[in-house]
């Protein structure tokens, strides 16, 4: 077998001394990182700080520094063009309605049979105003010659004719029963036949302005016995 050569005990030790060297290099840098590590650290925090605290301090500022908001009160729309502007308020009626014309009184027309003449009306014209309400009261009465008449009222210039549709109904059987008044489309207002003593009032409304025939239809009468109403 071969010997093996032993290391000497200085060896041993420059061995060691080596390995101790080398560990403290080690343990010497890192250490110095960790320092460097916290320094870089406690810096970047103090700086991280300080910038919070400059925004804080700068926005109560900005806060003082914005003026107030004012409420503007909201202006008027303008007029449109073209609009037509609002409309006055109306007139009160009595300011512009027209004053109504009163309507004239109810005409009072009495008639009767003349005491001079039995065969004539008391009154040969009467006037009453066109419109107007007419109230005529025949009164057949008469002292001495009691008779039988009406009055009946044409249109105008119908006298003559009536007359002689009149004198036509003397000879009809029904001549007294419809009181001797024709079926004439001129008449317009007529009594019935009264007998003495009779009277009858008639209510009509004035026709147009013009001069209107009465007369007594019973046959023969009307020749005398007859007036004009004139309407104005």
């Amino acid at each position: 077998m071969s010997a093996h050569p032993h290391p000497t005990s200085e060896e041993s030790g420059s061995i060691w001394k080596i390995l101790n060297v080398i560990i403290a290099i080690v343990v010497g840098g890192f250490t110095l990182f960790w320092a460097i590590t916290f320094l870089i650290g406690a810096k970047a925090e103090t700086s991280g700080w300080n910038k919070v605290e400059a925004v804080t301090e700068t926005a109560p500022a900005a806060e003082a520094a914005a003026p107030a908001a004012t409420e503007t009160p909201a202006a008027a729309p303008a007029a449109t063009p073209g609009t037509a502007p609002a409309p006055a308020a109306p007139a009160t009626a009595e300011a512009t309605a027209p004053a109504l014309t009163p309507a004239p009184e109810a005409a009072q027309i009495a008639l009767k049979v003349d005491v001079a003449n039995p065969l004539a009306y008391d009154i040969k014209e009467f006037s009453v105003k066109s419109g107007q309400a007419v109230k005529l009261t025949f009164n057949n009465v008469h002292p001495a010659v009691p008779q039988p008449h009406n009055v009946v009222i044409g249109v105008s210039g119908s006298k003559d004719k009536l007359l002689a549709l009149a004198m036509q109904m003397a000879t009809s059987p029904d001549g007294m029963a419809k009181g001797y008044i024709p079926e004439s489309p001129d008449i317009l207002f007529h009594t019935k036949l009264l007998q003495p003593g009779q009277s009858e009032t008639i209510e009509f409304t004035a026709p147009a302005a013009g001069d209107y025939p009465y007369m007594c239809t019973f046959p023969g009468h009307g020749i005398i016995m007859n007036g004009i109403m004139r309407v104005e």
